[in-house]
């Protein structure tokens, strides 16, 4: 399992109501040295999703996020 400290950079809606969409955008962590598992220097990450409105809600832009890559049983 590898994990990687990511944070919420950007949230651009479009839509309203049930049919609201956004697309959150992620880059990684640097203030706590937490991805250094996983990067050689300067962590390289990119994540954007395309999320329907209320589960997009749940994220923040400026707050950090733990991201867990685990290999599927």
């Amino acid at each position: 399992m590898v994990t990687a400290k990511i944070v919420c950079q950007t949230k651009q809606e479009s839509g309203e109501g049930d049919d609201r969409q956004v697309n959150v955008s992620f880059l990684p962590d640097y203030n706590d040295g937490r991805n250094k598992e996983w990067a050689r220097y300067t962590p390289g990450l990119s994540l954007t999703m395309g999320l329907k409105g209320a589960v997009a809600d749940r994220f923040e832009v400026g707050n950090a996020y733990t991201l867990t890559f685990a290999p599927e049983e």
